[in-house]
């Protein structure tokens, strides 16, 4: 049975499906649905969605680092490669999702955990960092004015503000109420490690990026 078929028959697309992401993942017919089944009824999206293997990859690898000795003693990895530690995570979700589902299926917890794609608000979380709370005027206050003294870094179209820096000088009650509200929105989004969103997140929404320069 090819990888496309293996993909294909439980249902996933994507680098799953074109590119042979998914191995090691069977088609077997049973009674109850598999973790992966289950899961994508139950409305999470898996890793394995993802188009592009390049990009699979380096989800893999960056959802390995999120939580590096967590995972290392969920799925028994020794090795001090983030890379080779993303390829052992992706191996062990692989087999974890062909499984049938059940809610005492060991494991089960570290599937959702570390399986399926998580919020830009979850990323940052397990960097120890959070979305500035609407009360932080002074850390708001700080962060937009970094992102205001970087204008090459930070201009005011990468998070759908009009204008330029030089045209908008007293404009700072105006913006930060629409840039919470893009903080709000995006950090409710897929943290996808190919795309920028994230750092766009880190450097507008949280007090470190009042440090952020470049």
């Amino acid at each position: 049975m090819s990888l496309l078929y293996r993909a294909a028959a439980l249902g996933f697309g994507g680098a799953a499906a074109t590119t042979g992401t998914y191995a090691g993942v069977y088609y077997m017919k049973r009674e109850r649905p598999s973790v992966a089944e289950h899961l994508k009824s139950s409305g999470y999206k898996l890793i394995f969605f993802i188009e592009n293997s390049d990009n699979v990859k380096l989800q893999w690898k960056e959802e390995f680092k999120s939580d590096r000795e967590n995972i290392k003693l969920l799925i028994g990895f020794t090795g001090s490669s983030d890379e080779n530690g993303g390829k052992a995570l992706e191996k062990w979700c692989a087999s974890r999702l062909n499984e049938e589902y059940s809610e005492n299926l060991e494991g089960l917890e570290g599937v959702k955990n570390y399986c399926v794609l998580r919020t830009i608000d979850s990323q940052l979380s397990r960097n120890k960092k959070g979305i500035l709370a609407d009360n932080d005027s002074d850390k708001w206050n700080k962060t937009y004015d970094k992102r205001k003294a970087t204008t090459t870094l930070s201009p005011r179209s990468q998070i759908g503000l009009s204008g330029e820096w030089g045209q908008r000088n007293d404009s700072k009650n105006a913006d930060l109420p629409l840039i919470k509200d893009w903080c709000k929105t995006q950090s409710q989004s897929y943290f996808l490690a190919y795309q920028k969103t994230y750092t766009n997140v880190y450097n507008w929404c949280t007090e470190d990026g009042a440090s952020v320069t470049q």
